[in-house]
């Protein structure tokens, strides 16, 4: 019964709330840097494997991977009781794919690039099952 107090449900909601900061914040500082501060893919094999595999750039896989926390992490975070507000999440990631791309389109060291907001799509996509186990875990704990 000690883990279902007011106090650790709020202070399990601040951590979200916290951790969905500090990660929108690393997605950003990749997304926005110049090209010296990326890593490397030529010095990952994996990414450049499962690029050469998806016949896509490796850039497209770390945006992808960049993206699959997104939408689990704003869930948490926010834990929606409205149906509008669950919809804007499960969109989250589009949207701050298509509005990451808009700013580096006029950024004089980036250019903007519908494949990325594709792969971010992507990603947005493969984090529905994170959610989907988050969400479940979640039920499961509070039927008990």
């Amino acid at each position: 019964m000690a883990g279902k107090t007011p106090v650790n449900k709020k202070g399990r909601k601040i951590f979200w709330i916290c951790f969905f900061v500090v990660y929108l914040g690393v997605c950003t500082y990749f997304l926005f840097s110049t090209g010296d501060a990326l890593p490397q893919f030529k010095k990952n094999g994996l990414f450049v494997w499962l690029a050469s595999f998806l016949g896509v750039l490796p850039d497209k896989i770390m945006h992808a991977l960049l993206f699959i926390p997104i939408v689990p992490l704003a869930w948490a975070a926010v834990r929606p009781g409205w149906i509008v507000i669950k919809i804007f999440i499960l969109w989250s990631g589009f949207i701050f794919g298509a509005i990451t791309e808009i700013i580096q389109f006029y950024l004089p060291y980036r250019t903007g690039d519908i494949g990325d907001v594709a792969a971010d799509i992507v990603g947005s996509v493969l984090g529905i099952p994170l959610l989907i186990f988050y969400y479940w875990k979640e039920q499961k704990s509070n039927s008990l």
